[in-house]
């Protein structure tokens, strides 16, 4: 009996044993098969357990599907597994909200950092598991998270390839910010301050500005190169903003909600953080996916964004002279636009308010605006009104009150709208409101180029002449076609040639047997006068000089004497083929060169932005009555104190369009030395862009999107991976903007000696396009 008491003690003992275990062990695998699991999600929590940390089965599951999917196992088919060193996404319970999801870049036990982070002054009354609640809540005066990541430590985090991201649950404006600085250096964000603006340095010595309308949700702040970082908010790229790198990293720890600044910690954060993202920098399609997986790991959690009120914005006091009012927007999903029309007391007029308007949505370039009581507002024209635009997840390009019903009455207050189209890239008529941003609109590139060198006579080199492409009958059919004047580079030196489209993306090289090649006269050359003998910037002037039938096309160029003396000159055609150089060349002396011109119909002139004085790279504006006699009005760009150290303005063309002139100006990029020809350059020195800039009276240029690239060189081992050159004004085919330009694979060197392209292919420049939205450039933009 006593045998048989003990055994039944010992059974139940072990019963309560086992069940003991099993109950322990279903803080981490409750009823999910271990064997269901990815190996990094049992990694994770085995160390929760070892914290003394709990998580749920929902929890477990979330994180697992997260884990595959940022391995291209689950959801889609792309690892970004190695480009994410560290990430905590603060799961389970308050002790396993400490315990990082990853720790390295190669899924391995060992750890880079801490090897869990480190709670200094978190609080468990202020940590929920799951809801809109949840996450680590700042206090403002002493709570953070130490990660023991130093950049300047790690050689997974390069100087020119690395990201710092967090996912908010807070809205609104705080002075905290994240990260580190040491010796000057940083690598931090403010993810919004107080200004409205964040603020990103990514192994910098200088912080950027960037306008966001929200704190809340995936917020990430990235260096793609030594000069550029990309700032995203949610799924949406914000900006591509500009500051050069340092020549080193902070070797300091990065904080998550506060600023480490060389061991001492500051700026606390009162945010409420859903988690973090520290590795290297994706591409837009890898950014997509972590954003995917981040959002659906957040939604399953709880940690769903609530809904914001629609921002709104208010105009300046105007007046208009059109009956209808049209809008160039697009919205995204769940997206709309409305109106309202307000007197000048602010109060909305009767039957024109935001409740008299319905949600407008879609993608159109020229909607006209409707009310409950029609879209005819005729009976305003040349009163002072306030516009107010409610904007949600939407762009606003342009508005333009049409079809004038009464001239302009100047004697009346408030800016005078008309009947021209309004753009947003200043403030002249929407003042700045923090919850909504402007953005530069970035256009398309098309993948390959639209005019290759493919003909004996071209060689590897098709190069831009700064010429307008222009629109008119073809010389070979009757036909209205797109023409381009470029040039080629062949053992004769550089000559003119001619090419034709009938779409703007497929050119022709029509026969116009002037010039002999290899013995035959079947090409598209113009002249048998090599640079620079007559033709470089082209104008077809039909429009505005029908007398004189010998000059409908103009050309003006410059010949070079010696290496320090450049001359103006000018020729004139009849059909844009047979050239005719002026007799009185030159027509000036003091080396402009590197074109954009043609005739203003305000001035009452041909205008034209002229490269100032040889070797030196910056913009000048002339005017002329005739073509014949430029007179120098100026110098109106150049580089600026605020400009990072190697900025030079190579050349801009310009479009006259709607009252307002739209600059787009090749940007060429030195060293912090200046070095015309370096004898290691990094991957930006020595390379070439297009940006934007903005005018209303073609004197006075703004920068848009702070200089940084409307259209940037390709990526490594791309055909335009170093420089881009404007070739003309963009121009309109249907509802978009062409903008051609001339992309090389090699670097600017005045040497002639520029380093071997990417993978050792040839040397070569060729012709590309991107494409944008008619008047798209700007939007007002909400999210």
């Amino acid at each position: 009996m006593g045998i048989n008491i003990k055994l039944h003690i010992f059974s139940v003992f072990s019963v309560i044993l086992l069940a003991s275990l099993f109950l322990s062990a279903q803080i981490s695998f409750p009823q999910i098969p271990s064997e269901s699991l990815d190996a990094e999600t049992v990694n994770w929590l085995d160390r929760v357990d070892s914290a003394g940390g709990t998580a749920s089965d929902s929890i477990i599951l979330a994180v697992d599907d997260y884990v595959k999917e940022i391995k291209g196992l689950k959801f889609q088919s792309t690892s970004i597994r190695n480009l994410i060193l560290r990430e905590n996404w603060y799961c389970g319970n308050f002790e396993a909200a400490f315990v990082p999801i990853f720790r390295n870049s190669t899924g391995s036990s060992g750890y880079v950092g801490a090897q869990a982070d480190i709670n200094r002054n978190y609080s468990d009354f202020d940590y929920n598991e799951t809801g809109t609640q949840s996450g680590l809540k700042g206090n403002g005066i002493n709570r953070y998270v130490e990660t023991g990541i130093s950049p300047y430590q790690t050689g997974e985090l390069p100087l020119n390839d690395a990201r710092l991201m967090i996912y908010s649950m807070s809205e609104g404006f705080e002075t905290g910010r994240l990260g580190c600085r040491f010796d000057g250096i940083g690598f931090y964000m403010y993810p919004r301050y107080t200004n409205g603006s964040a603020y990103l340095c990514i192994n910098s010595t200088s912080e950027t500005p960037v306008s966001i309308p929200s704190a809340a949700g995936y917020i990430m702040a990235q260096r793609i190169n030594s000069q550029l970082n990309n700032f995203y908010l949610r799924d949406n790229l914000i900006n591509t903003v500009q500051n050069y790198s340092a020549n080193n990293k902070p070797n300091s720890g990065i904080a998550i909600g506060a600023f480490n600044n060389g061991g001492s910690m500051s700026s606390f954060m009162t945010m409420r953080l859903g988690g973090y993202s520290i590795g290297l920098s994706f591409t837009p399609a890898q950014y997509r996916i972590h954003y995917e997986a981040v959002t659906r790991l957040m939604n399953r959690l709880g940690r769903t964004l609530q809904p914001a009120t629609p921002p709104e914005i208010r105009s300046e006091l105007f007046t208009f002279t059109g009956r209808n009012l049209n809008a160039n927007f697009k919205t995204r999903p769940g997206g709309f636009i409305q109106f309202e029309l307000q007197n000048s007391s602010g109060v909305p007029l009767q039957g024109y308010s935001f409740e008299d308007c319905p949600q407008i949505t879609g993608d159109q370039k020229s909607a006209t605006v409707a009310w409950t009581s029609g879209s005819d507002v005729s009976e305003f024209v040349n009163t002072p009104v306030f516009l107010k635009a409610r904007i949600s997840n939407a762009d606003l390009f342009t508005i333009q009150f049409r079809n004038q019903v009464e001239e302009i009455d100047y004697n009346i207050s408030g800016y005078k709208a008309g009947v021209y189209k309004q753009f947003f890239a200043d403030t002249l008529f929407f003042r700045n409101n923090p919850n909504i941003v402007r953005i530069m609109q970035r256009p398309v590139k098309n993948p390959t180029p639209v005019i290759s060198p493919t003909e004996s006579w071209e060689g590897n080199y098709i190069i831009t002449t700064y010429g307008n492409i222009g629109y008119s009958k073809s010389i070979e059919q009757e036909r209205m076609v797109y023409k381009a004047w470029l040039r080629c580079v062949n053992s004769f030196g550089r000559v003119p040639v001619y090419y034709e489209s009938i779409d703007g993306l497929n050119w022709t090289r029509p026969n116009v047997e002037l010039f002999k090649f290899n013995g035959s006269a079947d090409n598209n050359i113009l002249s048998d006068s090599p640079y620079p003998g007559g033709l470089y910037t082209v104008v077809d002037d039909s429009a505005y000089n029908q007398p004189d039938s010998s000059k409908r096309y103009k050309s003006v160029y410059n010949t070079h004497p010696t290496s320090t003396d450049s001359r103006l000159n000018i020729s004139f055609s009849s059909d844009g083929i047979v050239w005719i150089p002026y007799s009185g060349n030159p027509v000036r002396y003091s080396g402009e060169d590197l074109y954009s011109s043609g005739w203003n119909p305000v001035l009452g002139k041909y205008l034209g932005y002229f490269r100032d004085s040889l070797g030196i790279r910056k913009i000048g504006r002339y005017t002329s009555p005739d073509w014949i006699s430029w007179t120098y009005t100026g110098t109106i760009l150049k580089p600026e104190s605020y400009d990072i150290k190697g900025t030079q303005f190579y050349n801009m063309t310009v479009l006259f369009k709607d009252s307002v002139y739209w600059g787009i100006a090749s940007i060429l990029k030195l060293n912090s030395s200046l070095e015309e020809n370096p004898v290691n350059p990094t991957r930006t020195d020595n390379t070439v862009y297009l940006a934007l800039l903005f005018s209303r009276d073609g004197i006075n240029f703004m920068r848009c999107g702070n200089l940084t690239p409307l259209v940037n060189y390709g990526e490594l081992g791309e055909w335009d991976d170093q420089m881009l050159y404007t070739v003309g004004a963009p121009i309109q085919i249907g509802d978009e903007y062409y903008i051609y330009y001339n992309g090389f694979n090699y670097k600017h060197y005045t040497n002639g000696a520029a380093p071997p392209p990417h993978n050792d292919v040839p040397k070569k420049s060729q012709i590309g396009v991107a494409r944008i939205g008619v008047d798209r450039f700007i939007s007002l933009t909400a999210y």
